[in-house]
């Protein structure tokens, strides 16, 4: 079959350019064509690929997703029979600072971009173009990841003030009191002045701590009154204003999170209903109905995915390698190749995987265990592994099943129970683990 490999650089608001490969020869029959997404130019962009040629050629078409501009373009294209591939932009510099190492131009980008199918074509994805309400699910999950990310800076920055006001608030305080004490208890010496004694009657008076006995409480005074030794005059550290902080900042994690739900219950959840009725992924332990719409809004079709290995390349939650002679360089960053959201969710979820999954168990533990890994360096290479799953279940459509450590099926209580018993890392492990250990090693003396 005749081809023609047409590479696009796209523009925003300027002109995009392409060029055009005869890959049979190798030599390019345009080197630069200028124009814009109108029908108009896209014709005369389709007429000169096709030109000289009876019957008329199968375009591959390689193109960057250049904001939004990738998609009238892909869409007219892709009506016209064409087969399109959408790469990030490292894999045109990439190609570029081989073919021209010294020059970088919008033309040579498209130059780049159209040899790209014929230097490494098993790195490219297809891209299926999505419909309008395909769009619409995607911008709905970034949103809600975003939305998401809000609430989590937010919570990491109340805590940032309860290490620094408190030296460790969290330590002292139950979950469910947390937020009583920041919007009303947070002075150490308004805390000082009502005693434990006022302060348990006026925490069990609430709708938490009904059933709590408030031992904690004492601990809690103990900690005021030491930090108002500390600090010595009430306004070195402005508790009211800060606490006026703190109000202002639940205010808006309450607004994130309730944006969220909102979201995903008028939005996400009908349209991946609709999109997705017989998906499967929420049968993988750790990934639920959120993260599956998540999943699916960018994979769109595991076909699109020859391999698994394909898939798990383009999550990015793998390793890169550094490989010469005998000697091989181990612990490598990952890729990170993949869209971000999905390398996001993608640790989420085998955070909690890991803790009903014996088989991500074991991984989990020998990376902590035998291999000295801090937790999040665990938790990626549990994420790589479930990629492995969500592609399986994907692509042979039937529900995830739990299995023990020697491949038998198991039940989630009996192998929740067995993580527990024969895979759980001793607290000693995780300290040793820690970039603070880690640094201190080196300071050690030698004997």
């Amino acid at each position: 079959m005749n081809t023609r490999i047409i590479g696009i650089d796209l523009a925003v608001t300027a002109r995009h350019r392409a060029a055009i490969l005869d890959p049979a020869t190798g030599q390019f029959l345009v080197k630069e064509l200028t124009f814009t997404s109108s029908d108009a130019d896209l014709d005369r962009l389709l007429a000169r690929a096709q030109a000289g040629v009876t019957p008329a050629p199968h375009l591959i078409v390689i193109l960057e997703a250049t904001s939004m501009a990738w998609h009238p373009v892909s869409l007219y294209l892709a009506a016209h029979g064409a087969t399109i591939f959408r790469v990030n932009g490292r894999m045109t510099k990439e190609m570029r600072r081989v073919s021209s190492p010294h020059a970088r131009s919008d033309r040579l980008d498209g130059q780049a971009l159209a040899q790209l199918y014929t230097t490494c074509r098993a790195r490219l994805v297809r891209l299926q173009v999505p419909s309008g309400e395909e769009l619409t699910f995607q911008r709905a999950c970034r949103e809600f990841a975003q939305w998401r990310e809000v609430a989590t800076a937010i919570t990491n920055r109340l805590t940032a003030y309860d290490n620094w006001a408190w030296q460790g608030l969290t330590h002292l305080v139950p979950a469910a009191a947390l937020n009583w004490v920041r919007t009303a208890w947070y002075d150490p010496w308004t805390v000082v002045a009502t005693g434990p004694t006022a302060l348990s009657a006026l925490w069990q008076q609430t709708a938490a701590g009904a059933e709590d006995d408030a031992a904690w409480i004492p601990a809690w005074v103990a900690r005021a009154s030491a930090l108002t030794r500390l600090f010595g005059n009430p306004r070195a550290l402005d508790y009211p204003g800060l606490m006026a902080t703190i109000r202002r900042n639940l205010v808006a994690q309450a607004y994130a999170d309730q944006l969220q739900q909102t979201l995903y219950t008028t939005v996400i959840a009908p349209l991946y209903q609709r999109l997705y009725p017989d998906c499967l992924l929420t049968s993988i332990y750790g990934i639920g109905p959120e993260s599956a719409a998540i999943y699916m809004a960018f994979i769109h079709s595991i076909t699109r995915f020859p391999s698994v290995a394909r898939f798990r390349q383009w999550t990015g939650m793998v390793p890169a390698s550094d490989q010469s002679g005998t000697a091989q360089n181990k612990g490598l960053p990952l890729t990170q190749a993949g869209p971000n959201i999905i390398k996001a969710t993608l640790y989420l979820n085998a955070n909690v995987a890991r803790q009903w999954d014996p088989q991500l168990a074991q991984i989990y533990y020998t990376q902590m265990v035998g291999y000295g890994k801090h937790h999040t360096q665990a938790v990626c290479a549990c994420a790589s592994h479930l990629a492995n799953r969500i592609y399986t279940v994907l692509k042979e459509n039937r529900p995830y099943e739990l299995r023990d450590l020697e491949g038998k099926p198991i039940l989630a209580a009996d192998a929740h129970r067995l993580i527990q018993e024969r895979l759980h890392v001793p607290e000693e492990v995780r300290q040793r683990t820690t970039k603070r250990w880690r640094r201190g090693r080196h300071l050690m003396p030698t004997q």
